[in-house]
């Protein structure tokens, strides 16, 4: 995710300083996008199975939000180390 936030960054910057922006620019950052983990993450809420959707929605929710959604089981062993 940090490639695509730094590719858009940059991306923003230079059509905010009026440069000039190659195709190949704009086709590698969607490619950045598209390898990323949150197109991974949506076609598992679309094509999952319907009793996972809402915790992978959760997980794509804290993908979009840059947080990370821990369950009871990971908290119990964070706790117990």
């Amino acid at each position: 995710m940090e490639n695509v936030h730094a590719a858009a960054a940059t991306l923003l910057h230079r059509v905010a300083e009026g440069g000039e922006i190659s195709i190949s620019v704009l086709r590698e950052f969607a490619e950045l996008v598209l390898r990323s983990d949150l197109v991974e993450a949506s076609r598992q809420v679309l094509e999952g199975p319907p009793e996972f959707a809402v915790r992978r929605a959760l997980e794509l929710a804290s993908l979009v939000l840059g947080v990370r959604v821990v369950d009871d089981v990971e908290k119990g062993k964070e706790g117990a180390g």
